[in-house]
């Protein structure tokens, strides 16, 4: 009787670790996981509080300032933004959110990128400006790095920040803009 006993547990010790070798890397307990991505300077992992790339065909209901009327004058054919996190190198925790916007043409795709690019002319909103996910004492990333690259009828924004910044601004912006031009291959993850 207590050989069965222990013949049981041991089936069911081996099918845990069975089903933990097995089971998705991105559960719905909200377990983070890293990119497919290839590999760069920064490791970044997809932030559990987006399991799925965020898509929306309105993508000036999810823009402000010029940007948004842009968007309004002239219709995105989809957005889609996903948040990441990695690490500073003295461990730091970021937040970096990707956004896809594709336009109908590669001019319009072309003014869009020129538009953000330039300062004060409004943007797409990140994930947590947007309250898609909420960070304790952050509410926009665009205080930190911003990075834009346009690719066909896509133009891909990166902005990355910190909920602390660094004493000296100039630096933490600067380190902040590095991670967000590596996370331009995340985009890859989003499957626009």
């Amino acid at each position: 009787m207590v050989l069965k006993g222990l013949g049981l547990v041991g089936v069911a010790v081996v099918s845990g670790l069975v089903w933990l070798v097995v089971m998705p890397k991105n559960t719905p307990t909200g377990t983070p996981t890293t990119t497919s991505a290839p590999a760069g300077e920064f490791a970044f992992t997809a932030s559990p509080d987006v399991p799925e790339p965020l898509k929306d065909s309105d993508c000036a209901s999810h823009a402000y300032g010029q940007t948004k009327t842009f968007l309004t004058n002239t219709p995105c054919q989809q957005l889609t933004r996903g948040l990441y996190t990695t690490t500073t190198p003295d461990g730091v925790k970021v937040y970096t959110s990707v956004s896809i916007v594709r336009m109908k043409t590669t001019e319009d795709a072309a003014k869009l990128k020129d538009l953000t690019s330039r300062d004060g002319t409004g943007n797409v909103n990140d994930l947590v400006k947007d309250g898609a996910v909420r960070v304790p004492n952050l509410t926009t990333l665009a205080n930190g790095g911003f990075a834009a690259r346009l690719q066909d009828r896509d133009v891909i924004i990166i902005e990355s920040d910190t909920v602390k910044h660094a004493p000296d601004e100039t630096a933490h912006n600067r380190l902040m803009k590095r991670i967000s031009n590596d996370a331009f291959r995340l985009a890859s993850d989003l499957n626009a």
